[in-house]
C-alpha cells in the first residue's frame, strides 16, 4: 500500500507535491489557529465580566451591608444621647447615600448570572424601607435634647430601636448569604475561563504535534522521493565528472522533474561512453580515427574532431620544432666551443708577442748600457709597461669569458671562510681596518665564484681607499628568498652618474697612468653574481664612502 502512494506521488510533479503539503500544513495550522481564537475570545470575554460585572458586585453588596449597618449603629447611637455629626451622618444616608449604593449594585447585577442576586437585593431593600422608616421616626421623636428627658418618647424609642435591630439582623444574614452566593458565580467563572485556557493551551499543544507529524511525514516523502535519488544521480555524475564512464538505470517509472532529470544524465552518460574510445584512440596517438556525431549539435564530438586535429597539427610541428632545436643546440655548443677555443688561443697566440717585445726592450736596453739616454730609458719602461698591461687584459678577457662556468658545481660554503681566505692573499695596508660582521653566513655557491666577488669588492674597498684612517667594513642580511652582503669603505665615493658605468669591462674612474687598473674586475664580480640570479648595486656620494651591495640567492 505504501508503495502504491509512493508510486502516485512519481508521477506528480515536484512542484504539485509541494503545494499539497504546503496547503495540508496550512489549513492545519489555519483550523487550530481559528480553534486557538475561539477559546482566547472566550476566555477574554469571562475575563471582561468579572472585571465590568461579577467583581464589582461582591465588593458593592459589601458596601450596601455596610452601609445598612452602619444605620442601625448610627440610630443605636443617637437614641442614647444627642450628636448632631451622627444625626447629620444617618440623615445623609437616608437621604441620598442609601439610594445611590442601592441604585449601583442593581445596575450591576444585570447579567444573567445575577439574576437570584439581584432579586434578593431588592427583597433587603424592600424590608429595609420599614427600617429607615423606624429610625426616621426615632430622628423625629429626637428632635431636641430635651426629648432625651421624656420617658414617653424614650419609650417609644427604645422600641423602635429593638426592632431596627431585629431587622437588620435579618438583612445581615440575607446580604451575607448574596455575598456568599456572588463569589460562588465568580469562582463558576474563573473555573470557566481557566478551563478554557486550560483547553488552548491543549490544543496547542495537539497542534505542535500535528505540524511536527506533518512535517517529518513532507520530510520523509522529500528524502526518499527528491534528495535520495538526487544524491544517487549525484554520485553517479561525480564519477562521471571523475572520469569515470558508468552505466545506471532507473527502476522507477517517474514523471516528475527528478524523472527528467535522470533521464538526462542516462543520455549524457550514454554519449560520454560513445566518446569514450574515440577520446582513448586518440590518446594513443591515432589521429586518423572518425569521430561519431550524435547530431549536427554535438559539441563534444565537434571538440574531439578538432582535438584530434590540432594535436596531429601539433604532432608534426613538435617534430619539427625538435628536430630544428637539436640542430640549433648543437650549433650552439659548436659556437661555445668555438669562442672558448678562440679566447684560449687568441690569449695564448696574443701573449707570445708581447713576451717577445718585453725580452728585446731588455735586451736592447742591456746592449746599449750607458749609451742610453735618461729619456729613452724612460720610454723603455713605459713601453715594458704597456706590455704588462695588454698582458693584463687579456688575462682579464680570458677570465671574464670563464666567469659563472663553474656554477654546476655547488656547495654549502662558509661567507665568513671565504673572506678570510681573500684577505689572506690580500696586501693590506697597515693602517687600514677591516671589520668583519662574525655571522656570515652559509651559502649555496661554488667555493671559487664566491672568493671571486669577494675579492673583486674587498680589492676594489682598499685599492680606492684615500682615506687617512682607511675603514672596510664587511657585512650581510636576509632579504627573503636571498642573503644581502654589503662591503662598505669611507674612502673619496663615487659620483652618481658613474654607478652604472664602473661595471662596464674595462671602465675605470682613474687615469691607468695614475693607478695601474684594468677595470675588469667589478664587471667580472657582476657576471658572477648575475649568473646565479643575484644583483650588484652601489649607494655612494663623493666624500661619503662606498656601499657595494650583492644579494646570493639562499
Amino acid at each position: 500500500m505504501f508503495q502504491g502512494i509512493l508510486n502516485r506521488l512519481y508521477r506528480m510533479k515536484i512542484g504539485t507535491r509541494t503545494a499539497i503539503s504546503f496547503f495540508a500544513v496550512i489549513m492545519v495550522v489555519l483550523a487550530f489557529t481559528t480553534g486557538s481564537i475561539l477559546l482566547l475570545q472566550y476566555g477574554k470575554n469571562i475575563d471582561l465580566k468579572i472585571a465590568s460585572s461579577f467583581g464589582p458586585v461582591v465588593n458593592s453588596i459589601k458596601d450596601y451591608q455596610y452601609l445598612i449597618e452602619e444605620t442601625g449603629r448610627l440610630s443605636s447611637d443617637l437614641s442614647l444621647q444627642p450628636n448632631p455629626t451622627k444625626r447629620l451622618r444617618i440623615t445623609k444616608i437616608l437621604d441620598r447615600v442609601y439610594s445611590r449604593q442601592k441604585l449601583t449594585l442593581i445596575s450591576l447585577c444585570q447579567e444573567p448570572g445575577l439574576a437570584d442576586i439581584k432579586k434578593r437585593v431588592i427583597s433587603v431593600d424592600r424590608r429595609f424601607e420599614n427600617v429607615m422608616v423606624a429610625e426616621r421616626e426615632i430622628l423625629a421623636l429626637l428632635d431636641t435634647s430635651i426629648a432625651y428627658k421624656d420617658p414617653i418618647k424614650m419609650q417609644q424609642v427604645n422600641r423602635l430601636k429593638q426592632k431596627i435591630e431585629s431587622e437588620i439582623a435579618k438583612e445581615r444574614i440575607t446580604l451575607s448569604e448574596t455575598s456568599l452566593q456572588a463569589i460562588s458565580v465568580f469562582n463558576k467563572l474563573n473555573a470557566q475561563k481557566f478551563a478554557s485556557y486550560r483547553t488552548l493551551s491543549y490544543l496547542l499543544v495537539v497542534m505542535i504535534i500535528v505540524i511536527i507529524i506533518l512535517a517529518g511525514l513532507s520530510i520523509y516523502i522529500t528524502n526518499v522521493t527528491i534528495i535520495k535519488p538526487i544524491k544517487e544521480l549525484s554520485s553517479i555524475l561525480d564519477e562521471v565528472g571523475a572520469g569515470k564512464i558508468v552505466s545506471f538505470q532507473s527502476h522507477i517509472a517517474r514523471s516528475d522533474e527528478i524523472g527528467e532529470m535522470i533521464n538526462s544524465a542516462q543520455k549524457v552518460v550514454q554519449g560520454f561512453k560513445t566518446k569514450e574510445q574515440v577520446a582513448n584512440a586518440i590518446g594513443k596517438g591515432d589521429y586518423d580515427i572518425k569521430v561519431p556525431m550524435l547530431s549536427r549539435r554535438d559539441r563534444l564530438g565537434k571538440a574531439l574532431s578538432e582535438m584530434r586535429d590540432n594535436l596531429k597539427r601539433s604532432k608534426i610541428k613538435e617534430e619539427e620544432n625538435i628536430k630544428s632545436l637539436e640542430a640549433y643546440t648543437n650549433r650552439l655548443e659548436k659556437k661555445n666551443r668555438e669562442l672558448d677555443q678562440f679566447a684560449y688561443i687568441t690569449s695564448h697566440d696574443l701573449k707570445s708577442p708581447l713576451r717577445g717585445i718585453n725580452n728585446l726592450t731588455e735586451w736592447i736596453e742591456e746592449d746599449l748600457g750607458e749609451k742610453l739616454s735618461e729619456e729613452s730609458k724612460k720610454y723603455f719602461g713605459l713601453l715594458r709597461g704597456r706590455v704588462h698591461r695588454m698582458e693584463a687584459l687579456i688575462n682579464s678577457i680570458l677570465k671574464y669569458s670563464r666567469a659563472g662556468k663553474t656554477k654546476e658545481n655547488q656547495d654549502r660554503v662558509n661567507s665568513k671562510e671565504v673572506v678570510y681566505s681573500v684577505l689572506e692573499k690580500t696586501e693590506v695596508p697597515r693602517n687600514l681596518s677591516i671589520l668583519v660582521d662574525d655571522l656570515l653566513p652559509v651559502v649555496t655557491a661554488n667555493r671559487r665564484d664566491l672568493m671571486e666577488v669577494f675579492n673583486v669588492f674587498i680589492s676594489n674597498a682598499i685599492n680606492h681607499n684615500t682615506s687617512d684612517e682607511p675603514v672596510v667594513n664587511i657585512t650581510y642580511k636576509y632579504a627573503g628568498t636571498k642573503t644581502e652582503f654589503c662591503i662598505a669603505d669611507n674612502g673619496p665615493g663615487i659620483s652618481i652618474e658613474f654607478h652604472e658605468k664602473i661595471f662596464t669591462i674595462f671602465q675605470t674612474l682613474e687615469r691607468r697612468d695614475d693607478v695601474e687598473n684594468i677595470g675588469a674586475g667589478l664587471a667580472i664580480g657582476k657576471k658572477i653574481i648575475e649568473d646565479y640570479g643575484g644583483k650588484v648595486w652601489l649607494e655612494s656620494k663623493l666624500g661619503e664612502g662606498t656601499r657595494f651591495y650583492f644579494d646570493w640567492p639562499n
